[in-house]
């Protein structure tokens, strides 16, 4: 939501930083990861902005809109995602083959978002597909919540081929403090008890949180007409949340 928000910059948190270079010890390494964490923590965001440096012919981006999604689906979606010239194969089995001689010949980057909702199966095909591919391997990112990583820990074959394991977390008040007046400029110059007051009562370090209540409260600037936030403004906005 927050980058609809007018105004609303990139800032640089202490999760980020740790995500960038995760995610390029990952690549570097040919490896599978899991960055995971409660939702509106920004762990989409971040993987994104940390992969941007990568060529976008070589990231394999697994999204899915519907949920629960299969083996079949993840098969579908590499051979759509790698621009394969040859007709979708009929069966698991030689579409399997098909992958696996057509992922070695590049450094791809597969990114498995909302992780949280493959069923298990999903990550046993994953693993299956990496492990045969040996040497020229892609990386792997499963990104998503907690039960995608309990899936993960759950299975032995599967928990001893993940590389790194970052969990995201709330930013810290401290933390808030520094990083909310950069993140918008609405919270520039405001004061500090008000901002400890949005964070406990709603937003909990989360960024998703903080950019609702950041909209909320522009909206209150121009009900109440106000040019800054102020206690007034916040409790307006707090109500509405």
């Amino acid at each position: 939501m927050y980058l609809d928000l007018p105004d609303a910059r990139v800032v640089v948190t202490d999760a980020l930083l740790e995500m960038q270079d995760n995610i390029a010890d990952t690549i570097e390494a040919r490896a599978m990861s899991c960055i995971y964490g409660d939702a509106g923590l920004g762990k989409t965001f971040g993987v994104e902005q940390a992969l941007k440096q990568l060529e976008p012919d070589l990231l394999l981006s697994l999204k899915f809109t519907r949920s629960r999604p299969g083996p079949k689906d993840l098969r579908w979606a590499l051979f759509d995602e790698m621009g394969l010239p040859s007709k979708k194969p009929g069966t698991p089995t030689e579409f399997d083959e098909l992958l696996r001689k057509s992922l070695p010949r590049r450094r791809y980057v597969i990114l498995c978002d909302e992780a949280q909702q493959y069923r298990r199966e999903c990550f046993e095909f994953v693993r299956n597909l990496w492990d045969a591919c040996k040497r020229d391997r892609p990386a792997v990112l499963f990104v998503g919540g907690k039960e995608a990583y309990d899936t993960l820990c759950s299975d032995p074959a599967l928990a001893s081929r993940i590389y790194i394991r970052q969990e995201v977390l709330p930013m810290h008040e401290s933390e808030v403090l520094t990083v909310i007046p950069k993140f918008h400029p609405a919270w520039e110059g405001v004061d500090e008890r008000l901002i400890l007051k949005a964070d406990t009562n709603k937003c909990g370090g989360a960024f998703r949180m903080w950019a609702k209540v950041t909209f909320l409260c522009l909206r209150g600037m121009t009900v109440l007409r106000k040019d800054c936030i102020d206690e007034e403004v916040l409790d307006w906005a707090l109500r509405r949340c």
